[in-house]
């Protein structure tokens, strides 16, 4: 068995980050090992002139398209963590977004709807969890988004989200 083309077939079918335990598991390889084996897919990638690579630290590894053509794809097809999703799924993740730690009761007052079932699909896609409890009688969770959210909009923190005020021209619009 291909080690590199293990790996390389893992991560283009993943939908997200393999943890490296996995890889170690399944191919009786250490840390150091895998790390070499993907920097060897890596430099193979870079010689075949291939659009992605492999990103990685020293805990999980994803198949990621590289900076410039990223940019170029952004017309071609929308980001595949909104594929699919309804307007008030995307509504719930943004207001989580911004509002972490935030209730579904609070989540539901802002959009002056009910939020169960957007709150179980984000769930469900692993885009937010529960990050808690708020300690009052009744103990309501508290949603929060997921390391996969930040990966899937490639945001290395959630301070990383723009500010709602840089989509309006004019303070007295915000």
């Amino acid at each position: 068995m291909n080690s590199k083309k293990v790996i390389s077939a893992v991560l283009l079918v993943s939908d997200g980050p393999v943890e490296h335990e996995y890889f170690e598991k399944l191919l009786t390889i250490n840390n150091s090992e895998l790390i070499n084996l993907i920097d060897e897919i890596n430099a193979n990638f870079e010689n075949a002139d291939i659009g992605f690579f492999i990103k990685y630290n020293d805990f999980k590894s994803d198949i990621v398209t590289k900076s410039e053509i990223s940019e170029l794809l952004g017309d071609v097809k929308p980001p595949a963590i909104l594929r699919g999703l309804s307007t008030p799924a995307l509504e719930t993740l943004a207001i989580i977004a911004y509002e972490q730690p935030v209730t579904k009761m609070k989540i539901s007052e802002i959009r002056g709807v009910e939020s169960e079932s957007s709150i179980k699909t984000l769930e469900s896609r692993g885009l937010i969890e529960k990050g808690g409890e708020l300690d009052v009688p009744g103990n309501p969770i508290l949603y929060t988004t997921t390391e996969l959210f930040l990966q899937k909009l490639d945001l290395s923190s959630i301070s990383n989200l723009p500010t709602i005020g840089e989509y309006f021209n004019k303070a007295e619009e915000e």
